[in-house]
């Protein structure tokens, strides 16, 4: 039951993502929708160790399997939202000139 629940979330982070590139009007290239559905995997595979070690009646090694590949997990998503998915637009801070 916990892999409909995780896979449901998956899906809808998808969707999140693309809603996001759309309304923002984000170009993003076949390699980084394909760098994000990979990093959208690996997340899917991280939780489902967790799962499966709680399942297997070891909570300890699910902290620590969680921590490690999630970890991987959070840095490959800050860096997916800072490179890919940040809009291109200026923000206003361009500085005093006058």
């Amino acid at each position: 039951m916990a892999e409909l629940f995780v896979g449901a979330a998956a899906a809808l982070g998808l969707f999140a993502v693309v809603r996001l590139a759309r309304t923002r009007s984000i170009s993003v290239t076949w390699w980084q929708w394909a760098l994000t559905v990979l990093c959208l995997l690996y997340a899917v595979f991280v939780v489902e160790v967790i799962v499966s070690f709680l399942r297997e009646g070891t909570p300890k090694g699910a902290v620590v399997t969680g921590t490690l590949l999630g970890f991987l997990a959070v840095v490959w998503f800050a860096l997916l939202a800072r490179f890919v998915f940040k809009s291109k637009a200026g923000n206003g801070k361009q500085g005093a000139e006058g």
